[in-house]
């Protein structure tokens, strides 16, 4: 982080969001294979990780490999909330991050609790952003 950069919420995504994955695994498991898809795509879940600052967006994906995306606030277009039944039951959503760039896609912050609140505190942190950087629209 950077001098004045101060963590929102840091997260992981919620290993009910692969249900019916690990469901189907299970139901073919006497084939063994799916049994280690099933770990492997745990192992997947478990190393993604969501930070959020006063100033950026980080992904961070990868098991033996890390990946890192980051996401400069003051560029984000619209932020969204996704809650398919299976989520609502256990209390988490998705949060969905469009940006101003259309060759890069959106970032969904998977599976979390207390989602509305996340996309309540993003939005008033990109709003800060954009004051701070003389933005008035997403670019």
């Amino acid at each position: 982080m950077v001098e004045g950069e101060v963590a929102i919420w840091e997260g992981r995504p919620s290993p009910a969001k692969d249900m019916g994955y690990h469901l189907l695994c299970l139901i073919f498991s006497p084939l063994v294979v799916p049994l280690g898809f099933m770990v492997r795509r745990y192992l997947d879940t478990r190393f993604h990780q969501y930070g959020i600052t006063s100033e950026r967006l980080r992904v961070t994906t990868g098991i033996l490999t890390k990946d890192v995306r980051e996401l400069e606030l003051y560029r984000v277009q619209e932020t969204s909330l996704h809650q398919p039944f299976y989520l609502r039951v256990l209390g988490l959503a998705d949060v969905v991050v469009t940006i101003a760039d259309p060759e890069k896609s959106a970032i969904v912050i998977h599976a979390i609790p207390r989602a509305a609140e996340l996309r309540e505190r993003l939005r008033e942190c990109v709003e800060t952003m954009r004051d701070r950087k003389h933005v008035n629209e997403a670019a």
